[in-house]
């Protein structure tokens, strides 16, 4: 395990970066952001929920994986995995995400990352980079975090990355940029945007909907997620709960498998933004045009 890395924005604590590798085998060890502040120092992240104690901040995760030679999808979500006729079944395939190293740079954080199986093979490079930036949209100021991050596929064959919908599950396609959200947040707003500008929806309309982007207003504080405009797969679906157990994940897996091939790379961009307050729809729908033309999520970096 290596010492925490602390964010910044302008000097500013953004959050804590942790590479997860004192977490139980279980809950497939990976690095992660906790906590995510608001300006004000407001949490937006939840770290180990008694729900889903292996859900932590804000990070990158994916549930099934095909990986040749494995006998089992690998779980880089953890928990139990989902078995199309058997329900959520605990298998012997939680992996990990092993930072490898971790590089300060003048205006963020590289981690070297690899993706392993449970018997520890790693079939995946990741090099993912973390940027803080703050930005002021409509008399808003938010915290924006920003993720660039390359997947390299290293295992010798095809890798597939899916969800519990894609192995049979219904309306459970989680799986990509994921923030868990505290308890403050339960009940909170759904803010999504459309060719319109931005308004609330029902959390029905937005599980599993493709959206430019996606947020969520409490009485505390707003959070808003941009995904990058170049990412693989178009338009994200989104993987969102606003009641009991809430959460917001950019989801590309969530309808149909995302394939790697042999030696071939993916790039990936995100943004996560947060705000004090109940920022109005129109501060959302400023402050993800914003993040965009700040380059936090303007499209993929190419090799």
């Amino acid at each position: 395990m290596t010492d925490p890395v602390t964010l910044t924005a302008g000097g500013r604590d953004a959050g804590i970066l942790h590479d997860g590798a004192g977490e139980p085998d279980q809950h497939s060890p990976r690095p992660f952001l906790h906590p995510v502040p608001t300006p004000g120092g407001l949490s937006v992240s939840d770290y180990r929920p008694a729900d889903h104690p292996w859900h932590w901040g804000l990070g990158i995760a994916v549930s099934n994986i095909a990986v040749a030679g494995q006998a089992h999808p690998v779980n880089l979500w953890g928990g139990p995995t989902y078995s199309d006729g058997q329900g959520y079944v605990q298998l012997p395939n939680n992996g990990s995400q092993r930072v490898r190293r971790t590089v300060r740079e003048r205006d963020g954080v590289v981690q070297h990352i690899d993706w392993r199986a449970a018997d520890g093979s790693s079939f995946l490079a990741e090099e993912r980079t973390w940027h803080a930036e703050n930005l002021t949209a409509a008399g808003s100021e938010w915290i924006l975090t920003s993720v660039r991050s390359r997947w390299a596929n290293t295992s010798g064959g095809r890798l597939a990355f899916g969800s519990p919908t894609t192995a049979g599950r219904p309306d459970a396609g989680y799986g990509g940029f994921f923030l868990r959200l505290p308890a403050s947040f339960d009940g909170a707003a759904i803010i999504a945007g459309s060719a319109d500008g931005a308004g609330s929806i029902p959390e029905v309309e937005a599980m599993g909907g493709r959206r430019p982007w996606l947020g969520l207003r409490s009485e505390t504080a707003s959070v808003l997620m941009v995904p990058g405009t170049g990412n693989p797969g178009g338009p994200t679906p989104w993987f969102v709960r606003s009641t009991g157990t809430p959460m917001l994940c950019a989801a590309p897996f969530f309808h149909h498998e995302v394939h790697l091939a042999a030696g071939e790379v993916l790039d990936w961009s995100w943004s996560l933004l947060a705000a004090d307050g109940p920022v109005p729809d129109d501060g959302f729908a400023t402050a993800a045009q914003q993040a965009r033309a700040a380059g936090g999520a303007a499209g993929v970096v190419r090799p």
